[in-house]
């Protein structure tokens, strides 16, 4: 997809205090060895606050930032990957409750860390069928990980532990601070086993008390499947990530070599260079990894974390080509190359 006249107008992160990963390996919590390797420095722990309300705190700093503010939202969109609250529920209802947002639509994103990368592609898609009073649409999404049902300590591959966020963007058709110059969405379901391993479809997971494994699924669908179109499922999955980005520089119409930052969710830096910033012939710098490595795994917030990070420290000019990648087990990858219209007044 090149959308036309699809812009960033706003953007908030909410990020609670970091867990030092030292700590987690002196109390028992994170295996000393995957420590050493994975270069894991804290994460994110958010204690007892909901989703939502996290949500709510990030919007409010995004609709601050945006000019038309509250009023001009004509549709929410959140994401989650974990729980929210209680179940049968609209956390998006609460979410516009809170922020005084009416006479709007909602609706709730459920594919986990492409979550928010799924709403920007959702999002261009609505505002062609935006009013003119309420032109503007409000991504959010937060998860919370604390929970007896899931280790966030062992919750995937080497250096990807789960961690608590929320972020928030506001899309506009008129102007922003960021134009999105293309969006490229994939699904590879030859791949859909590895976050589902041995695990029944019915009852859910959680209903009957099972613990969450992501690793034990992992590991049940690497035992089954060796290899996928005679390549390991690993490097099936860096294919399927690499491909999906290099369409996206593609769409928009640049070299990778133009690409000023490219934003990944946050893991170790091996898997960083072999599913991403080798295939773009790009050096690991050009990446978040080494703040990554300070916060954990923050589902689908980690990349508007790290823009508004890089806005905030000076290390984004106008022109400036920006990669946001995604990837979520099923196998769901999203790329958006986004270009830097102006800085904001608000960093």
């Amino acid at each position: 997809m090149k959308p036309a006249d699809v812009f960033l107008s706003g953007l908030g992160c909410w990020l609670p205090a970091a867990y030092p990963a030292t700590e987690a390996v002196a109390a028992g919590l994170y295996d000393e060895t995957v420590f050493a390797e994975s270069g894991l420095r804290g994460v994110l722990v958010a204690g007892a606050e909901s989703p939502p309300e996290m949500a709510v705190r990030a919007a409010r700093t995004a609709l601050d930032r945006s000019p038309g503010g509250a009023a001009a939202i004509g549709s929410v969109l959140h994401g989650s990957t974990f729980y929210q609250g209680p179940e049968m529920w609209s956390p998006s209802a609460y979410i516009m409750r809170e922020l005084g947002i009416s006479g709007a639509g909602s609706t709730e994103i459920r594919n986990g860390c492409n979550s928010m990368l799924t709403g920007v592609e959702l999002a261009a898609g609505l505002l062609s069928y935006r009013s003119a009073d309420r032109p503007d649409i409000l991504l959010t999404t937060a998860d919370n990980f604390n929970s007896p049902l899931f280790n966030r300590w062992d919750s995937g591959p080497m250096g990807v532990i789960a961690a608590d966020a929320a972020s928030s963007v506001v899309i506009s058709p008129d102007a922003g601070f960021a134009r999105v110059d293309a969006v490229v969405s994939r699904v590879y379901p030859e791949f859909e086993g590895m976050a589902r391993g041995d695990e029944p479809l019915f009852p859910p997971t959680g209903s009957a008390g099972r613990r969450i494994d992501t690793v034990e699924r992992a590991q049940q669908f690497n035992e089954r499947v060796r290899e996928i179109g005679g390549m390991s499922v690993a490097d099936g999955i860096a294919k399927a990530c690499s491909e999906t980005a290099l369409a996206a520089v593609d769409e928009a119409g640049i070299d990778a070599g133009e690409l000023r930052w490219v934003l990944v969710p946050n893991g170790d830096e091996a898997t960083t260079r072999n599913c991403m910033t080798d295939p773009l012939g790009l050096d690991v710098s050009r990446t978040q990894w080494e703040f990554g490595r300070e916060i954990g795994h923050a589902s689908s917030s980690d990349q508007f974390i790290a823009l508004d990070r890089l806005l905030r420290t000076g290390r984004l000019d106008a022109g400036d080509h920006v990669l946001l990648f995604g990837g979520a087990p099923g196998w769901s990858a999203v790329a958006v190359i986004l270009t830097i219209t102006e800085l904001p007044s608000w960093i």
